[in-house]
């Protein structure tokens, strides 16, 4: 099991890159990482072709997008 600090730093690092910016990398998945979060789920579907919740939680359905995209 991935400690749940370890998940929230993944979680906040990996929309970065594609521009969604979470503020500060803290593991600490505040307001400005849901932001973030959300604004990586909006696109998915013209961009992955996946249909994602807009909900700013990176769920389990997320998670596989956002670790595809970062490749």
């Amino acid at each position: 099991m991935i400690p749940r600090e370890s998940a929230g730093i993944e979680a906040q690092c990996l929309p970065d890159p594609a521009g969604f910016s979470p503020g500060t990398i803290d593991g600490v998945f505040g307001t400005k990482s849901q932001a973030a979060a959300a604004d990586f789920q909006r696109p998915a579907t013209k961009y992955y072709g996946v249909t994602l919740t807009v909900d700013a939680r990176v769920s389990p359905k997320t998670w596989p997008v956002l670790r595809a995209h970062a490749l």
